[in-house]
């Protein structure tokens, strides 16, 4: 069933250390570009934790509906070699999705 609702789609997630630069560059150089490119994400923001509690990073995405997230150019936006590459030093990742009221 669609939803004609946008949502927020929220990730919080630590990485190992050693692996930190390299995960911002595909923050910031693929990954951040691919969702935005895809047809229903309507914007994308990144942040960091500052307080010490809780997951490192955070990013806060837009979509015009929950079946953004199910469609193929999503799917190829997220699923890259790079992103592989990464997933084994990703230490905590939660994700939650949100209706916008």
């Amino acid at each position: 069933m669609e939803s004609k609702k946008h949502i927020l789609l929220i990730v919080r997630i630590d990485v190992k250390p050693e692996m930190e630069d390299e995960f911002n560059r595909w923050y910031n150089e693929e990954h951040i570009p691919n969702i935005l490119s895809v047809s229903g994400v309507l914007w994308a923001k990144r942040a960091v934790n500052t307080t010490g509690e809780g997951p490192k990073y955070i990013a806060v995405y837009e979509f015009e509906n929950l079946d953004v997230q199910h469609t193929e150019a999503f799917r190829k936006a997220v699923e890259t070699e790079w992103t592989r590459k990464l997933q084994p030093h990703f230490l905590k990742r939660e994700r939650e999705i949100y209706d916008l009221l």
